[in-house]
């Protein structure tokens, strides 16, 4: 994605190659008439004012090569320079039409190719002042200009204490005309292309996050049906261990202990075989896993449940939970929400009760609900807020966690239009903010 800085040098750039063939082209025009054996008055004005463009084109190029490669070069004001670049080269046309028959000289339709460049280049403020700008050098040079013979449409120039004609009035009513009309539509495609462009990068970040939840489940998938085989045969010859030695207990009894340990084993081969099948089944969300009408007690209950110190959790439900539903794919769902849950339980050493407050929120496109996640741990820095949600990176100590439960957390949540936030000051704990759609005919 450009940041405006960037985007503001690219145009320098190709400004800077437009006003090249714009000096050629005065060149060559100028040229062309001498040719033609037309005499311009003000000759010297007008090849001052191709020197004054060529010259500042250069200064420009230095000014941009300079400033570009610099560590700082963010900071420098590329949107006043091109302003004011543009200013002087509006400035410079008008100089020479000036100098060249004013209203009369065909060239005056390049004052709309220097307002296009201004919507272009600019922001909207910008291109409205120089809009602005030019309608009052239009009116200028129907007021007073150096007439050039061979270029006679009419106008001429006012004589003191004349009034403007219907002619002067028509001109400058339609030349303002079409000089707004030509600045609301090019600002208002830039507009529109500028959210197009942000909507296709938008789409390419959920189809990036989407490919690496895929690798994700896919990886999962491989692992679970990898490590299936061996820890069943663990499994199996831990269960045949733990007979043999109870059954060799009686006589001796210092192998209690051992059967204690050979239970222990059992159980955390069970444990890890629980974490193979989530980590086989899930993947953001449950595959193959169908979204139904759930109400919020329901899925507060089962996101409870599945926690391995429930007791520390606090829940803060509505009135009437057990008729508000909602729409959403239970297990999916209820995993996103207690990884949630259970980050905030690690996140708290002093073993203080966890806060989930849910409620429904009104809002003008739709109701949401929301859970509110409030720990009192030691909080997060705005660097780690600012990595959250990347996968495989986490706060906790080494072996207490992947760093993949916010990640998949959050791409549940996205999937069912839903939003994560977090709110952490060190020292303070953090706030965990979960908002999904509300169904429109739910009861309030």
């Amino acid at each position: 994605m450009l940041n405006p800085s960037t985007r503001y040098q690219r145009n320098a750039a190709w400004l800077i190659q437009l006003r090249l063939v714009a000096v050629i082209g005065q060149i060559v025009t100028t040229a062309a008439v001498w040719l033609f054996g037309i005499e311009i008055p003000m000759a010297r004005t007008v090849i001052g004012l191709i020197l004054l463009t060529a010259i500042s084109n250069v200064l420009l190029t230095v000014m941009f090569r300079s400033w570009k490669n610099r560590p700082d070069g963010h900071t420098y004001p590329w949107n006043l320079m091109l302003g004011l670049v543009l200013v002087v080269d509006l400035l410079s046309l008008t100089g020479l039409l000036y100098s060249t028959g004013g209203p009369n000289n065909p060239f005056l339709l390049f004052f709309f190719v220097n307002l296009s460049l201004c919507a272009l280049l600019l922001d909207r403020n910008w291109t409205l002042a120089i809009n602005a700008l030019t309608v009052l050098c239009f009116a200028g040079l129907l007021i007073h200009h150096q007439p050039l013979p061979p270029l006679d449409l009419g106008f001429r120039p006012l004589e003191a204490g004349s009034k403007l004609t219907l002619q002067h009035l028509g001109s400058l009513v339609a030349f303002s005309t079409c000089s707004g009309v030509i600045v609301y539509f090019m600002t208002r495609l830039t507009g529109e292309l500028a959210e197009h462009q942000q909507a296709v990068r938008e789409a390419e970040a959920v189809q990036a996050r989407s490919e690496k939840i895929e690798a994700l489940g896919t990886l999962a998938a491989g692992a679970a049906h990898e490590l299936a085989t061996p820890l069943s045969t663990i499994a199996v010859v831990a269960k045949d261990v733990e007979r043999a030695i109870d059954e060799q207990s009686g006589e001796f009894p210092e192998f209690t202990d051992i059967v204690e340990d050979v239970q222990l084993i059992r159980n955390q081969l069970a444990r890890c075989r629980a974490i193979l099948d989530r980590m086989a089944g899930h993947a953001g969300e449950t595959i193959g896993e169908s979204i139904k009408r759930y109400s919020i007690r329901q899925l507060s209950d089962a996101t409870i449940d599945g926690l391995s110190e429930s007791s520390r959790v606090q829940v803060s439900l509505p009135p009437d939970s057990d008729q508000q539903t909602i729409l959403a794919p239970l297990d999916g769902l209820t995993q996103a929400l207690r990884c949630l849950i259970q980050n905030a339980i690690d996140a708290d050493p002093s073993q203080q009760a966890v806060l989930v407050r849910i409620f429904r929120e009104p809002k003008a496109s739709g109701d949401v609900w929301k859970w509110e996640i409030r720990d009192k741990g030691i909080g997060m820095s705005a660097e780690q807020l600012g990595r959250v949600s990347e996968p495989f990176f986490t706060t906790k100590p080494p072996g207490k966690g992947m760093g993949l439960g916010v990640f998949l957390a959050q791409n549940v949540l996205t999937r069912l239009d839903g939003s994560l936030h977090f709110d952490s000051t060190p020292g303070h704990g953090t706030c965990v903010t979960i908002c999904l759609p509300a169904e429109t005919n739910s009861s309030n």
